[in-house]
């Protein structure tokens, strides 16, 4: 994923399972790469020997989990321009993402989000850097007004190496994209399915929305 800091356009996810699809199945990733989306979300763990896999779970049984290899093998083999949002449910073992991203040249197509504050050192030194990652960031929905609110959460994604911020579309407002936009940060929002909250969340014009409905969030998106 190209990460212009000056990009205006939005980026839409196909959220896990979206259309109807199993989440974290094989099936979801050939529906994104058949109707031609750009970035498919996955959920990623690791089994206790660190494998990774496809699994909404801090960590996966010994046969748990679409292989994350198959997954990108996959992609890579299918697709010359489908992108994965990687969202990372544990960081036991991130080498072996790296790994497998650079034996299919997937690595330039992929990104993580689910990165919680605490692990941002680990994802940046164990991944030696390679991979850009937005900072998972919350806060309570009726301070998405607050202009302390929104300058402390600024901060925090400047100061942990992050290309932007990832959060509940409930807590999005138009001030929050422009803030970040201006201090060269990227805006990310999840997980907006409903057709009310998309045309709210278009509105503000973020870098990335999330959708179970990538469909119909396209289809507003183009009229």
């Amino acid at each position: 994923m190209s990460f212009d800091k000056k990009r205006q356009r939005i980026h839409v996810t196909a959220h896990s399972g979206a259309e109807n699809t199993p989440e974290n199945s094989l099936e979801f990733l050939q529906t994104c790469v058949c109707l031609g989306f750009e970035i498919a979300e996955i959920d990623v763990t690791f089994r206790a020997d660190g494998t990774p896999v496809l699994m909404h779970a801090s960590a996966a049984g010994e046969q748990d989990g679409v292989l994350f290899a198959d997954a990108v093998a996959y992609i890579a083999s299918s697709s010359d321009t489908l992108r994965l949002n990687l969202d990372l449910k544990s960081v036991e073992n991130l080498p072996a993402i790296v790994r497998i991203l650079e034996e299919n040249e997937m690595l330039g197509r992929c990104f993580f989000t689910g990165v919680k504050e605490a692990w941002t050192e680990k994802v940046r030194t164990d991944t030696d850097g390679k991979i850009p990652y937005y900072l998972n960031y919350s806060f309570a929905f009726w301070k998405r007004y607050s202009a302390k609110c929104r300058h402390r959460a600024l901060r925090r994604v400047r100061d942990c190496g992050a290309v932007g911020i990832n959060c509940a579309h409930r807590m999005a407002s138009h001030a929050m994209v422009e803030l970040f936009r201006k201090n060269g940060l990227l805006t990310s929002f999840w997980t907006v399915n409903s057709e009310r909250d998309m045309r709210r969340i278009v509105a503000f014009a973020p870098d990335n929305i999330t959708s179970r409905r990538p469909v119909r969030l396209l289809e507003i998106l183009n009229q």
